[in-house]
């Protein structure tokens, strides 16, 4: 993985991950003291396993215990403040598969996550006017974010290829990873080629093709080695233009539907599917989270915030879409939101809003109106 690398960190060294940072470089490069710069170390932040650990609590499968296991801190979700070694990460990929019994686990995280919530991807859709450009300035710009792998994109003749290949060598093979980098930047290549697309042009080496379901659209899948993986294509699509619509809206298919960057945005992506539970609690939100109760609601009040707060904010969101942009029944968006009885959804909406939601609803088309009038 690799995917969220900040320069601006502590650096902690757990005795494990220490141990992996002295592996794999020499004594002579670590004689300096650690500072908060980690461009010359194969480190990844320890959130980004985060949509791992929260489809692991959403199985019920025991996250916690994979992680001390590992000596990794078992918060869930994990902290986006430390970074451990890249052979971490790669280790606990691998094991989280074993924990939710599911072969395909990788691939299927990797599916869920929404292109546009990376910086890179998103920075390279405003500017780029072709698919080459498109994937080579997301090259460009991934080299801030990841330390430990290197994406590249090659030309020979007809045919090119697009890949990365990781800085160390993992001692297991990677297949949970490369499964989950095929799930991602499969969608990326799919989405940059969009009219263009043929599975039946396109070619993916990964480290265990068993560590990819079936797929309905026949992709082609061979295996390759432990460094890295890649997909090779037709060399004149990098010349055709793409669509930067297929990268804006993305309906997602999980809960998963970003890399989370700090507490609050994990315990809210946590939530999301559990919306329409009318017993969803505290101590079931917790429970969710694989949080004790009383020290989630800890963290979330040193960020100004609760559990509730946080329940709240997610259902008046989904309210207000609903009610916005769908002609849903008021008692149907309240029994989805938790709500047996609409009066008081009605009275929870307004305490939220200032407004009933008749009032939001009528308000909202009447401001749509004036706004196709002018």
């Amino acid at each position: 993985m690799g995917h969220f690398l900040d320069f601006r960190v502590k650096i902690v060294n757990y005795s494990r991950i220490y141990i992996a940072i002295l592996d794999t470089y020499n004594m002579a490069n670590l004689k300096r003291p650690l500072t908060n710069s980690t461009s010359n170390l194969p480190l990844i932040r320890l959130s980004s396993i985060n949509p791992f650990l929260l489809e692991l609590s959403r199985r019920r499968a025991n996250a916690r215990d994979l992680l001390r296991d590992m000596n990794l801190p078992d918060d869930v979700p994990a902290s986006g403040e430390l970074f451990v070694s890249a052979l971490a990460i790669y280790e606990f990929v691998e094991r989280s598969a074993d924990a939710a019994n599911d072969p395909y686990f990788g691939y299927q995280i990797g599916q869920a996550l929404e292109l546009h919530e990376w910086e890179p991807i998103t920075r390279a859709v405003e500017e780029a006017q072709t698919v080459g450009e498109l994937l080579n300035r997301f090259i460009v710009y991934s080299h801030d974010h990841t330390s430990s792998t290197h994406f590249f994109l090659t030309t020979e003749g007809d045919r090119s290829t697009f890949g990365f290949r990781r800085v160390i060598d993992p001692p297991a093979t990677p297949a949970q990873n490369d499964a989950f980098y095929l799930g991602f930047l499969g969608r990326l290549l799919m989405r940059a080629t969009r009219d263009h697309w043929d599975p039946a042009l396109v070619l993916f080496k990964v480290a265990d093709p068993d560590a990819i379901p079936p797929l309905p659209d026949r992709l082609r899948i061979v295996r390759g080695d432990k460094h890295g993986m890649q997909a090779s294509f037709p060399t004149d699509w990098l010349f055709n233009p793409f669509e930067k619509s297929a990268f804006h809206a993305e309906t997602p298919n999980s809960g998963l539907t970003h890399l989370p960057e700090s507490l609050t945005d994990s315990l809210r992506l946590a939530l999301i599917p559990h919306l329409h539970e009318p017993d969803l609690t505290v101590e079931r939100a917790a429970e969710i989270c694989g949080y004790n109760k009383r020290k989630l609601s800890r963290k979330l009040r040193e960020k100004g915030t609760t559990i509730a707060k946080e329940i709240a904010k997610l259902r008046a969101e989904r309210a207000g879409k609903d009610l916005a942009h769908s002609d849903r029944r008021i008692a149907d968006i309240a029994l989805s939101l938790g709500f047996k009885d609409p009066t008081v959804f009605s009275r929870a909406f307004k305490n939220w809003t200032g407004q009933s939601p008749q009032e939001y609803r009528r308000n909202h088309r009447k401001s749509i109106l004036e706004g196709e009038r002018q």
